[in-house]
């Protein structure tokens, strides 16, 4: 099935793909009613990263750093749209491109599958805390990691999306056992779980 690309290879391609994306997917804001995020959340994190662009070609350290951090936030957020927009097209080449996303354009074209993440483990950080650190083995290829958890035996996961290969879960509820999986983010948008695994939160 035809998905949206949603990757840049640099911070310019990143801002150009951002402004194209506002602007059709604001222009076409009836095809999509329900956009995760929002627009006027993505319209923040584009116009943060804009200023920061435009800063960062002084080279000033500090400015080049916060340019890394909002495009990461800005990288997320069009890869959560790209999977709003994919649920909607359902692979459809017009919908996607109404959206500001180019379509994959056939099956020869198609972008090597993410591979299977690998090794997740969890562990705690300090009995008492409440907190669980996953970590899974790096990819290099990675644009993001995808963690997902849910209490066990209940059927809706939560989502997180971090750019390291591991992340420490708060907020956990104690004595309560956790189901976990993780992902790769790749080109594709598709994700590829790893094995679940299931720790008790203390």
């Amino acid at each position: 099935m035809i998905r949206p690309i949603y990757g840049s290879n640099n911070a310019t391609e990143l801002l150009l793909q951002a402004q194209q994306i506002f602007k059709k997917m604001t222009e076409n804001a009836d095809m999509f009613p329900n956009p995760v995020p929002d627009l006027a959340t993505f319209e923040t994190l584009l116009t943060n990263y804009q200023k920061a662009y435009l800063e960062a070609q002084f080279r000033d350290q500090r400015t080049v750093i916060i340019k890394g951090q909002l495009g990461r936030e800005l990288q997320e957020a069009i890869y959560r749209l790209s999977t709003y927009v994919d649920s909607v097209a359902l692979g459809d080449p017009g919908i996607i491109v109404a959206a500001g996303y180019q379509p994959r354009q056939s099956p020869a074209n198609r972008i090597e599958r993410t591979p299977k993440a690998e090794n997740l483990r969890a562990t705690h950080m300090e009995v008492g805390s409440g907190i669980v650190r996953l970590r899974i083995n790096p990819w290099k290829h990675a644009r993001l990691y995808r963690y997902e958890y849910r209490l066990k035996g209940t059927a809706e996961w939560d989502t997180v999306l971090h750019s390291k290969s591991f992340i420490d879960l708060k907020d956990l509820v104690k004595l309560q056992e956790y189901e976990f999986r993780a992902s790769y983010v790749g080109r594709d948008i598709e994700p590829n779980f790893s094995n679940t695994i299931s720790a008790l939160v203390v």
